[in-house]
């Protein structure tokens, strides 16, 4: 009863063929590293993941791959919240009751998971350092779910390749750089932490390796890894470059020329699918990301295998509830629109470490044309210039993104509204100057805008060249 209340699932996802089901940013926290206080509300306040309630989640999902019954369940990182040895413990309780099942899950290391300085419990008003996992010890904990006898393991990294449905060949890709990671716990001088993604020379390699011998046999080829391959909106690697591998164009066709047409990842917290073709647009790698399993609209994917045609057929579905938590889908939207302060102060900072010396002579330069000038003078007033004028337009945007299939929203009124905002604080900042600024702004600096906008508000790729596209985020069928 609970699970239909939950998670609907449609009779296609039943239909014949081998399921695989993907999840990812599980993040999941262990119970007994939480004691309710303030401690884990200050955690949770500006967050879009839903903390306290992670193992439930888990445990709800996991019920839901029961009733699923597929082959094979992928998760593509960030299993635990930074990286506890208690919650990949407790990670592992909920794998176990999936293979008891006959169902085999496969992991791959996020960049929150190994050697991480912010592994803490939340004791009441207080948060203690609890002990994290190195890479090796993610591997032993992990030795049934990837990382076994059955498993080729990369010398250099925590990739692996197997075969766990006969024919198709998955292949683990570690795109983290935990290994630069200095923690106080174990000697350190200082705590650093890398969130980036990177796939190291020989382990590339490596993949493209495995990946050509299986194709050389006749085998079909997934990959999963947990940093973005493709970029997903324009300029990506520009604006949040943390989130997508270093040289991923270059890496992207490495893979496809070895025959890795289909890769499944996570760590931004969207649901959403980017391809990328090669020059003569006769082959393209497609990357199906899949949103925060802990995270509004709380995404799995279902893929239904057609060895025959050699194709996935992907569907979404959404959690909806869990037993304590029968608002969870309305709690988690809510969730995105409270953070929408801590997504304005990040987009400030970008934009202040570009301007904010210059200040001075900005207000110099508009002073010329006359009348008062109201330039913020920290990077905490731009802030607030931008949230009183774009906190609505920005949550919407948010929402879009999160939910996928952006073009299908109202996009016309969100940039009409994100042009009425801009208009806005240029009147706050220069009002007697705004109509000249505003002409400005419409004919030298949108059309730069504009581009990414399309990218981002219409879901396209490769936006104004011959290899522009846009792929359906949430039901699309991929060739392997």
């Amino acid at each position: 009863m609970i699970l239909s209340s939950l998670l609907t699932l449609e009779t296609a996802a039943r239909s014949a063929g081998d399921r695989i089901v993907i999840i990812s940013d599980t993040h999941l926290l262990a119970p007994e590293l939480v004691t309710p206080g303030s401690a884990i509300d200050r955690a949770e306040a500006s967050e879009f993941k839903m903390m306290a309630l992670s193992d439930e989640i888990m445990g709800t999902i996991t019920d839901s791959i029961l009733a699923l019954n597929p082959k094979l369940v992928l998760i593509t990182g960030d299993l635990t919240n930074n990286g506890e040895r208690l919650s990949h413990e407790r990670m592992v309780e909920h794998l176990n009751r999936m293979a008891a099942n006959g169902i085999q899950p496969l992991v791959i290391p996020g960049n929150h998971d190994c050697n991480n300085p912010g592994a803490v419990s939340y004791n009441g008003d207080n948060t203690l350092p609890t002990a994290t996992v190195t890479r090796e010890e993610f591997a032993q904990i992990y030795r049934n779910y990837g990382y076994g006898k059955t498993s080729r393991r990369d010398p250099s990294s925590l990739s692996y390749c197997c075969e766990p449905i006969k024919g198709v060949v998955m292949i683990g890709i570690d795109s983290n750089m935990d290994e630069l990671n200095q923690l106080m716990a174990r000697g350190d001088s200082v705590n650093t932490y890398h969130s980036g993604g990177q796939i190291k020379p020989e382990t590339l390699q490596w993949v493209v390796e495995q990946a050509t011998q299986a194709k050389s046999q006749g085998k079909q080829v997934i990959a999963m890894m947990h940093h973005h391959l493709v970029p997903h909106f324009e300029r990506q690697d520009q604006l949040l470059g943390n989130y997508i591998i270093t040289r991923h164009d270059t890496v992207a066709k490495q893979l496809l020329e070895a025959g890795v047409h289909t890769i499944f990842t996570g760590h931004l917290h969207v649901t959403d699918a980017a391809t990328q073709q090669n020059a003569e647009r006769t082959d393209s790698i497609v990357e199906i990301s899949t949103g925060s399993a802990i995270c509004y609209p709380f995404a799995m994917r279902v893929a239904t295998l057609d060895r025959g045609k050699k194709k996935l057929d992907v569907v979404t579905r959404w959690l909806n509830a869990t037993q304590s938590c029968p608002d969870l889908r309305a709690l988690g939207r809510q969730r995105i629109i409270n953070a929408t302060p801590v997504v304005a102060s990040m987009i400030s900072g970008k934009a202040w470490s570009k301007l904010g010396g210059h200040v001075e002579q900005l207000k110099k330069m508009l002073a010329m044309g006359g009348g008062e000038v109201r330039i913020p003078e920290t990077q905490q007033q731009a802030t607030q210039l931008a949230l009183r004028h774009l906190r609505e337009v920005l949550s919407r945007t948010m929402l879009a993104i999160v939910e996928g299939n952006e073009g299908e929203k109202d996009v016309d009124s969100i940039i009409e509204q994100a042009k009425q905002g801009i208009h806005a604080m240029i009147e706050e900042v220069v009002p007697n100057q705004a109509d000249n600024l505003w002409d400005f702004f419409l004919e030298a600096v949108y059309p730069k805008l504009e581009p990414m906008m399309k990218s981002v508000l219409e879901d396209h790729n490769a936006v104004g060249t011959s290899n522009e596209t846009c792929i359906n985020d949430l039901t699309l069928t991929v060739t392997l």
